[in-house]
């Protein structure tokens, strides 16, 4: 899964960054920056300790970071765009937090406002495009229709993944195509200790109404606390009653927002969560790992992983009937542990 953070000058988007990539990777200012997020998982981390696993390996995000859209120079925004035309979704980071090191570049929070113009400007992008696409000296008849269809929904100020007269194949096509609205988008909320209870329930209103999945960060907070080792993160997440660390709580968002799950492995060898669609099959939860494990798939033997995790070994639970033996054509559920037979 890729996913690009966007948002308007000092919104806290490249902070927001360093809080998911632990602040591992080097960032530069109005560069695109790029790196991955691993998602901690406590489900993980418990079969490792039971197993002994050499190896503990968890589901990871790809983060796209774009330099602030500035409505002012409409020219660079454009540029910085071409790397949102390639991800899976799009989180939008907001202006929430008072700090006098970065103030707003308006003097004012107003997270409502600045949601909506950063909008503007992804249809304004997209509709550049859709124009040059339209101008082109030779277009199929059938993608003529869909620009223009799609020119008309993005006149009326909407963005095309919103878009109620657009199905959804036609939005799957405009995704391929590298229309930046036709991919969905989040809203990240970045907020101190100080901001308002009052603004934030209000946002969060604000996005129910738009159709919206939205989360709230105090992204500076998170940036820090990420910098530290790994008991010294729970101590701080506590102290400041963070329940789980922004990573989590984004992936779990995204996971819903993008109709996808995890299953889990588990043996001496290695623990590990692997990303499949909600809705998988057991064949397609194989094909995951390897094409060879599901070509050659027999069966899959199948646990929860709470219970994985009491009995303390696969033996054991076999011994105790624990194991489910399930077909090609099984239902991945959120929390199994899969165990692949099978033969090439």
């Amino acid at each position: 899964m890729e996913v690009g953070i966007v948002g308007l000058p000092l919104s806290g988007k490249t902070t927001l960054f360093k809080a998911l990539t632990g602040n591992k990777v080097p960032v530069k200012d109005k560069e695109i920056n790029i790196g991955a997020a691993l998602v901690p998982d406590e489900r993980v981390d418990a079969l490792a300790e039971v197993f002994k696993s050499k190896k503990v390996v968890y589901a990871s995000i790809n983060i796209v970071d774009m330099p602030g859209v500035d409505p002012k120079d409409r020219k660079s925004t454009s540029r910085f765009l071409e790397g949102a035309r390639g991800v899976d979704a799009l989180v939008h980071v907001v202006h929430a937090f008072e700090n006098a090191s970065v103030p707003h570049p308006l003097g004012r929070i107003n997270p409502q406002e600045d949601a909506e113009t950063l909008d503007t400007e992804l249809i304004f992008a997209d509709m550049d495009m859709a124009e040059k696409r339209l101008s082109a000296r030779k277009i199929l008849p059938e993608e003529k229709a869909l620009l223009e269809k799609a020119s008309k929904v993005l006149e009326g100020e909407q963005l095309l993944i919103y878009g109620t007269d657009l199905g959804d194949e036609e939005k799957e096509q405009l995704r391929k195509m590298g229309f930046v609205t036709a991919r969905p988008q989040i809203y990240v909320l970045n907020v101190d200790e100080n901001t308002d209870k009052n603004l934030i329930e209000g946002f969060m209103s604000f996005a129910r109404e738009k159709g919206r999945l939205s989360l709230n960060v105090n992204a500076e907070l998170e940036s820090e606390i990420a910098s530290l080792e790994p008991e010294e993160q729970k101590s701080f997440l506590q102290e400041y009653g963070i329940d789980k660390p922004a990573v989590v709580r984004l992936a779990k968002t995204l996971y819903d927002l993008l109709g996808l799950q995890s299953f889990l492995t588990a043996g001496e060898k290695e623990a590990r969560a692997w990303t499949i669609r909600k809705g998988a099959t057991a064949v397609e939860a194989a094909g995951a790992i390897h094409s060879d494990i599901a070509r050659g798939f027999i069966r899959a033997e199948v646990v929860d992983w709470q219970v994985l995790a009491k009995v303390g070994s696969w033996e054991e639970a076999h011994r105790q009937g624990l194991v489910r033996l399930e077909k090609k054509d099984y239902v991945i559920k959120e929390d199994d542990v899969l165990y692949f037979r099978f033969h090439v």
